[in-house]
């Protein structure tokens, strides 16, 4: 029995993050917040796109920001998106949702969802080892923050933050639905598994369920960590973190079976978390315009038993994860190059239906290796007209894809822009031998325009 990976959060964590937003909703109207207001079309341009589902979708979408500057107590960053006549591709993404509660001078308290910088290499590279992420569009994830309560003392050559939470909030992957058995389609951010097996050499249908767990089995999950920079943030500087919390993927497990009677093959998947031990370190020095560094992070998978015997599970092997980089910065542009090398991370597959012959149904990383260059423009023109740039550039070797990133804002005034956005890929197929996230993509590039009106 054959499967590609199944993003199998989507669903569920739609309705955490709606239960979280209702929750915090109250606080709304204490929070000096900026509305932006996006239209904008989603084209699927590879020629070689799926030709059964629709290549263009038109969103009505709108961001809630808190001012940089602003005194408020509470801080929020959150983006929704409602897509005409596929409702599969909506989205809510709650990335900061936060009170802030200022000690001293140098002493702040946070409670609610807050990002922070963890490790220089998960945040560069949006992993989603450290913080989890928003997958909707799984080639351009999002970083969310941890959720939780944090200290954080702030001095000049010296930061120190504590971090504790009874609440786990996993990645947001693309939404799905399953409607008779099948994976309905509407949503080509979504990879369904195989349709049929073949059984006595006949193409046999096979019936998905999906066993999700209840919300409050998934939230009510312990986590803390610590983290501690020292050094000048304008010369040498280092920092190291540690945390213990669930992973920020569910692990998948399933199990199949014949029904006989109608011929046809029964599959249950099932969702679980897994706790992880996270270690960080990043070293870095500035000069002038220059920065260069390195950030490693050892990442240490909980080897307790959390499924069933008769469940198909993934076992994690542990990983050591190691990226250089280099940046130029100036008052228009930017370039940085970083490479990334991660040693271990496998994931294999124990149970009655693994085939070591077969990639596994998930996977802990999007990739195991990579080298990107990226670009930044910030162009002014007369006294409101600006152009924001963003090009990148990722290439694996070992993975074996190349990916072409393009973003672009060009605000013709303080409440008008055009915004776009462009993906690109090409990958070899994923195997065994070569887990990634990548390859299941390799006919979604995708072009977005669209115009946005601030409020």
């Amino acid at each position: 029995m054959a499967f590609k990976q199944v993003p199998v959060l989507g669903a569920l964590n739609t309705s955490l993050i709606g239960f979280m937003l209702l929750v915090l909703t109250p606080f709304f109207a204490s929070a000096q917040v900026q509305t932006e207001m996006r239209l904008f079309s989603d084209s699927f341009i590879s020629p070689t796109f799926e030709a059964a589902e629709k290549t263009n979708y038109q969103f009505v979408g709108a961001q809630l920001k808190s001012d940089t500057f602003s005194e408020a107590p509470f801080k929020m960053d959150v983006s929704g998106g409602v897509a005409i006549g596929a409702p599969l591709l909506n989205y809510l993404n709650i990335s900061e949702f936060y009170l802030e509660t200022r000690l001293s001078e140098t002493e702040n308290f946070y409670m609610g969802r807050k990002k922070m910088l963890w490790n220089e290499l998960d945040a560069r590279w949006d992993l989603g080892v450290w913080e989890p992420l928003f997958k909707w569009n799984p080639l351009n994830a999002e970083s969310q923050g941890l959720t939780g309560i944090f200290w954080q003392v702030d001095k000049p050559y010296y930061t120190l933050l504590l971090f504790a939470s009874p609440i786990y909030i996993p990645d947001q992957g693309p939404s799905f639905d399953i409607e008779n058995g099948s994976f309905v389609k509407g949503n080509p951010w979504f990879r369904r598994p195989p349709e049929s097996i073949r059984i006595w050499e006949e193409a046999t249908a096979i019936d998905y369920t999906f066993e999700k767990p209840s919300e409050t089995e998934v939230v009510l999950q312990n986590s803390f960590g610590m983290k501690l920079a020292f050094g000048d943030p304008q010369g040498l500087r280092g920092q190291l973190a540690y945390t213990y919390k669930p992973s920020n993927q569910l692990a998948i497990g399933y199990e199949g079976n014949l029904n006989v009677a109608e011929l046809k093959g029964a599959v249950n998947l099932q969702p679980q978390v897994f706790y992880h031990s996270l270690v960080g370190g990043d070293i870095s020095y500035k000069s002038d315009r220059l920065r260069l560094g390195v950030s490693g992070l050892y990442d240490k998978p909980s080897k307790d038993e959390i499924f069933e015997e008769k469940w198909t599970h993934p076992t994690f092997e542990d990983a050591v994860l190691v990226s250089p980089f280099i940046e130029w910065t100036n008052s228009y542009f930017g370039v940085a190059l970083q490479h990334l090398e991660i040693y271990g991370g496998k994931v294999t597959e124990e149970g009655e239906l693994a085939n070591e012959n077969r990639a596994p149904l998930m996977t802990r990383y999007p990739y195991q290796q990579a080298t990107q260059l990226s670009l930044m423009g910030n162009f002014s023109f007369k006294r409101t007209k600006k152009l924001i740039t963003k090009v990148s550039y990722t290439h694996s070797e070992k993975n074996k894809f190349d990916l072409i990133r393009v973003s672009a804002r060009f605000r013709l005034s303080g409440l008008w822009s055009f915004i776009g956005e462009m993906q690109m890929v090409k990958a070899e197929p994923a195997s065994q031998e070569n887990q990634n996230d990548i390859a299941q993509f390799e006919n979604n590039d995708r072009l977005m325009l669209g115009a946005a009106y601030v409020f």
